[in-house]
């Protein structure tokens, strides 16, 4: 019960905050939706997670260093839980799609 609340007040923080209009995506962006199932969104398309991520890494590592670090933005999005354990594996999903991430080289990523 502690991570719902502690998950709540995340996601309050995040929804309460403007959405930053200071990235720059002129080299690209993508954005992962963490469902609570093992299971991401990635640009609109439901895969599993590790798939997803590999195919992130390939599409990043295409890239020179200065659009990976200046100008490719991911956004990061929870998907709707279905309970409290569902909630807690979304949290530990996105945390570990920000590991990834940095990871990747990826400078700009929004959780949302």
């Amino acid at each position: 019960m502690k991570y719902l609340a502690l998950f709540t007040i995340v996601l309050a923080a995040c929804a309460s905050e403007a959405p930053n209009t200071d990235f720059d995506a002129s080299a690209g962006s993508a954005t992962v939706t963490v469902a609570g199932d093992g299971f991401v969104d990635l640009d609109g398309r439901r895969m599993p997670s590790e798939a997803a991520v590999l195919e992130l890494r390939q599409r990043t590592r295409e890239m020179s260093i200065e659009d990976l670090t200046l100008h490719f933005v991911v956004h990061v999005r929870a998907g709707a839980p279905v309970d409290d354990d569902d909630q807690l594996r979304i949290v530990e999903g996105i945390n570990r799609w920000l590991d990834q991430l940095t990871i990747m080289g990826v400078k700009q990523a929004a959780v949302q």
